[in-house]
């Protein structure tokens, strides 16, 4: 851990794990460019402070600096508007990693004579890190040891004072910002007479460099999340500065075939920043929709315009879907994921970055484009919660989420029963199992009627699985009427001892 320069009693307090929970509707992924922190692998982080930690501060300089990455500040927007738990997942194109050649000789208690220092993770952010190390001979006080510490352009430094020399690798694993790897042969036996008593090295990392991200880089990030099994919503922040035309549409495509078979999550997009007037916007929604069907569209929606939030340097322009999520995350957790994120008010943001006219607000709405509009007495809001899908089974936002919410729950009581033989028993135990998972909800306020027969049927007997159907696959159908003026939900659970579970939306 970090250690302070100074002589006295520290306390660090480690935050108990809750450990993932698949049942939750509230927990975000976020797929975008980041300053540093691990690339393609997803990291969980359950604060602001956790985000920074992991990768790093908001960035500097100048409102707008060509390529500035928005996933920071569409992280920052989660979490301030209510958000408690997110994946991150870094997407970067070909990157360099800084690094320094660290050559102490044979110092007693280390395993080589020569050594790298690299950066923790690829990008420019390590570009003139410097690593000072002061080595000190043994003493009446004790062994040798070595004191480290790392400057950053842009964040706080660290210090590592006192380390003894066996195992410094291993201790400064600690770091956020350095790892040290040996790159050399071992020392050779100790000489006779005494080395120095203390020795001091700067070295300067190097060769730090970003690249931008490519449509493989997205994609492969789009993969790692549909294997997570907390996230409910989806948010690529800088997807529309990084791909264009074709690759935009394809990997947004690419994304809602990924998490449509899953019916658990919900992807929210943004509007290219490059599309600046309106009926580009309406032109892109609408070459979005004529490439999908409903049930796929169904998995999306999209905010507009962007936001001004404020930041280092200056207000700056960042898309909307960071902060949506935040929002979303807080009407859960105060309402429940069945009702509509709407008419609710959005924070960390200080305007919006286009002021539409009523005329442009109508053809976004027509176009499928959920409306931010800043009211007069309430700040920016949230208007409508309608998917991109044109079909009305799939077109209402708290429709999906309550599929979303229902879909985990049901997977989670019938996941036991996988590998059952099918029998009266069986199909008894799945019955009962379903229902007290839809109880839940009718109790909840999710369901419509006055009483549970009203709200949901859960079918599980021949008429659903005739004799002729193929062995080793039981069939259970599920029909909810939602609370709130919509059609009916059926779902389809299907267990099958050779596919596991597999939840079907008819």
């Amino acid at each position: 851990m970090t250690a302070e320069a100074l002589p006295g009693v520290s306390l660090a307090f480690a935050a108990r794990d809750a450990g993932v929970q698949p049942l939750r509707t509230d927990v975000a992924v976020f797929l975008g460019r980041l300053r540093r922190g691990p690339v393609g692998a997803p990291v969980r982080v359950e604060s602001r402070d956790d985000a920074v930690a992991a990768f790093g501060p908001l960035p500097d300089g100048p409102p707008a600096p060509p390529g500035a990455c928005a996933t920071p500040h569409a992280l920052r927007g989660f979490f301030e508007n209510g958000g408690r738990t997110a994946w991150v997942v870094r997407v970067s194109g070909p990157a360099a990693t800084a690094r320094a050649r660290w050559e102490p000789g044979p110092l007693g208690g280390l395993s080589a004579t020569r050594w790298e220092v690299t950066a923790t993770s690829p990008g420019a952010w390590a570009e003139g890190a410097r690593v000072a190390l002061r080595y000190q001979a043994s003493t009446v006080a004790g062994p040798p040891t070595i004191g480290v510490r790392i400057t950053v352009p842009g964040e706080p430094p660290e210090i590592f004072p006192g380390l003894p020399l066996p195992g410094l690798p291993d201790r400064l694993a600690a770091s956020r910002y350095v790892r040290l790897v040996p790159d050399g042969p071992p020392p050779p036996p100790p000489p006779g007479p005494p080395g120095p008593i203390s020795r001091t090295w700067d070295l300067t990392l190097t060769g730090g460099a970003d690249g931008p991200p490519t449509r493989a880089a997205y994609e492969d990030a789009v993969t790692v999340q549909a294997d997570l099994p907390e996230p409910a919503l989806v948010a690529l922040p800088d997807l529309g500065t990084d791909l264009h035309g074709a690759d935009h549409t394809g990997l947004v495509l690419r994304l809602l075939r990924t998490i449509a078979p899953l019916h658990d999550r919900l992807a929210l997009l943004d509007v290219p920043p490059a599309l600046r007037s309106a009926d580009e916007a309406v032109a892109w929604a609408r070459e979005v929709t004529a490439a999908g069907d409903g049930e796929l569209l169904a998995c999306a929606a999209v905010h507009h315009p962007a936001l001004r939030v404020p930041g280092p340097g200056g207000p700056r322009t960042v898309p909307a879907s960071g902060h949506v999520a935040g929002l979303v995350a807080r009407l859960d957790a105060e309402r429940g994921a069945h009702h509509t994120p709407a008419n609710a008010v959005l924070l960390d943001a200080v305007d919006l970055a286009a002021d539409l006219p009523r005329p442009q607000q109508e053809r976004l709405y027509e176009a499928g484009i959920g409306l931010i509009r800043c009211t007069r007495g309430r700040g920016l809001t949230v208007w409508g919660g309608h998917t991109l899908s044109p079909d009305p089974r799939h077109r209402h936002i708290a429709h999906r989420r309550l599929v979303h919410l229902l879909v985990r729950a049901v997977r989670r009581a019938a996941q036991p029963l996988v590998f059952d033989v099918d029998s009266p028993e069986l199909r008894l135990a799945l019955v009962r199992a379903v229902t007290s998972v839809l109880l839940a909800a009718f109790r909840a306020g999710a369901l419509a009627g006055e009483r549970p027969e009203q709200a949901f049927r859960v079918v599980c007997d021949d008429t659903v699985n005739p004799p002729e159907r193929e062995q080793g696959r039981l069939v259970c159908e599920i029909d909810v009427a939602p609370a709130a003026p919509m059609e009916f939900i059926r779902l389809r659970l299907v267990l099958g001892q050779d596919r596991g579970l597999e939840v079907i939306e008819a």
